[in-house]
């Protein structure tokens, strides 16, 4: 099994890789010819993954080529370039994260990019961003941590088959807020693009030479 998955996804590679070289024009810029796999393409993505979730819940719909293969299919590099370092910023969240291969790899893959993507929007906010944030957006925080808390719970309900007995006395805390909760409800993957007009907004000037910079999408579930 494992040597069919790797096959096809060579395959996945190939074809693009392939159709890409003989589609593009000579005669364009590098912005214009930069364009991600088409697992990450938008408008047309041929997955659907909540970035609450980890890449292994991703599933692709039964209209796609590949309905019914799991993540392990995204171990495919992110562009015909094969880049080795990238940086992704959003006008979803203020932050920007570096992806890099994953251990033992030397390119970067579809899969390193939602995989770093959803350990980064994982992590706690921290009293800055909170402190940065205005009144709309902590409501709109809390809200989304409520209903991410709700389905967790849900989830965990339905999977219970018996109640477990606690004996120590729980304690209330305020649960934490989550980077992913920035995003409110557009937790859905959309892909990448390249927009150098919001890059120049995001990033300050100079500083060197810097990684790749791509800008990822995402929509309402």
């Amino acid at each position: 099994m494992r040597i069919r998955a790797q096959h096809d996804t060579e395959n996945a590679w190939l074809i693009y890789d392939n159709s890409a070289r003989q589609t593009m024009p000579s005669d364009i810029n590098d912005t214009q010819k930069a364009h991600p796999h088409p697992f990450l393409a938008p408008p047309s993505v041929p997955l659907i993954y909540d970035l609450r979730y980890p890449p292994t819940s991703l599933r692709f719909p039964s209209s796609s080529l590949f309905a019914g293969c799991g993540h392990e299919f995204l171990r495919v590099p992110l562009t015909p370039e094969r880049p080795k370092q990238i940086r992704l910023t959003s006008p979803h969240f203020p932050w920007a994260f570096d992806i890099n291969p994953s251990a033992g790899d030397e390119i970067v893959t579809c899969l390193d990019v939602l995989s770093t993507l959803h350990a980064e929007l994982q992590r706690p906010l921290t009293d800055m961003e909170w402190g940065t944030a205005g009144d709309e957006k902590r409501a709109s925080l809390i809200r989304a941590r409520d209903r991410r808390l709700w389905i967790h719970r849900s989830s965990n309900s339905a999977a219970r088959t018996r109640p477990t007995a606690r004996f120590e006395r729980s304690v209330q805390r305020e649960p934490l807020l989550l980077r992913v909760d920035w995003l409110g409800s557009s937790v859905a993957f959309v892909g990448l693009v390249k927009d150098e007009a919001f890059v120049r907004r995001r990033f300050v000037p100079g500083g060197g030479e810097r990684p790749e910079k791509w800008v990822v999408k995402f929509q309402k579930l």
